[in-house]
């Protein structure tokens, strides 16, 4: 099964260039066209998350200008991409300062009570 264009981890390196030239224009755009609502620090692409979240935004805008057949999928991506633009107003002031000392202790801790409920939720479905 192939996996979906908005996915880069196994395309080759002249493509996934070109799709981050690309996405990078359309963010472009898409902070000026939609300013103020969207607002987005210039760091925007080493955040996973965003980035991602940015690149499903993109390929479902170009499938809304060219393929879309029904206005409200073009309402739909409007209203999702203000409530987004809301969430990313948190990243918007970013200034990569490091974690700080205790980061890794608190990401620690969390990660092994997930695991303690994870293996919870295994017993009870083998009962």
């Amino acid at each position: 099964m192939a996996k979906p264009p908005w996915v880069w981890d196994e395309v080759a390196p002249e493509v996934r260039a070109k799709s981050w030239d690309e996405l990078a224009g359309w963010v472009a755009w898409l902070e000026e066209a939609y300013a103020p609502w969207v607002l987005l620090p210039p760091c925007w692409p080493v955040h996973e998350g965003l980035r991602t979240e940015l690149t499903m935004y993109w390929y479902w805008h170009r499938w809304v200008m060219s393929a879309a057949v029904n206005p409200i999928d073009g309402v739909r991506w409007h209203n999702e991409i203000r409530r987004s633009a809301t969430a990313w107003q948190e990243l918007a002031t970013c200034r990569h300062e490091p974690p700080v000392a205790h980061h890794g202790q608190i990401m620690a801790a969390r990660l092994a009570k997930r695991d303690e409920y994870l293996a919870q939720a295994r017993r009870t479905e083998e009962t």
